[in-house]
């Protein structure tokens, strides 16, 4: 990876995310869906992608099966609603039931965060607008998962890469 930046090379890493079933990578997916198999049925056989073109963040890639995923190296989701709207199947959907939160669960390494070792940081908290981020005075960030969304824009602020997050198992 010499000469590129560490968090480009997310395809490499896809072995250490947690595995489905299948023994395929469990991977973030965009939010507004009720049924994640959805995402398996429907999207490989979209040809133009829309909900990657029109997502401004630039968040939404393809996996090996061209079924959308979220990376959050770069920015977050503001939750615009766009993929949803220009979802051509029913994936990505506005009703009642489709929350603006993405499934996932985001946490802090204590051991790498700059903020638990003593270090003036909020760098995370910062880029939080649903205050899910909090600190025991200035130091010991924890993230409440009651709050925390997971649009993901505190992943790509932290410095010494110490937030972490993992695709939330679907049932």
């Amino acid at each position: 990876m010499k000469g590129q930046n560490k968090r480009e090379g997310f395809p490499s890493l896809a072995n250490r995310f947690k595995k489905d079933k299948d023994g395929k990578p469990l991977l973030v997916r965009p939010p507004y869906n009720e049924d994640i198999s959805l995402f398996h049925k429907y999207c490989p056989e979209c040809i133009d992608t829309p909900c990657m073109s029109i997502c401004e963040e630039e968040i939404i890639k393809l996996d090996g099966d061209k079924v959308p995923f979220l990376v959050f190296e770069k920015n977050g989701c503001t939750f615009c609603e766009e993929c949803a709207n220009v979802c051509p199947y029913p994936v990505l959907i506005l009703n009642e039931n489709t929350k603006q939160k993405i499934n996932a669960n985001f946490s802090i390494d204590i051991n790498s965060c700059l903020a638990w070792n003593s270090v003036m940081c909020s760098s995370c908290k910062d880029m939080c607008n649903d205050n899910a981020i909090a600190f025991l005075g200035v130091f010991r960030p924890t993230i409440d998962m009651q709050k925390c969304t997971g649009c993901g824009f505190c992943y790509g602020v932290c410095p010494p890469y110490a937030i972490k997050f993992s695709a939330i198992k679907e049932k």
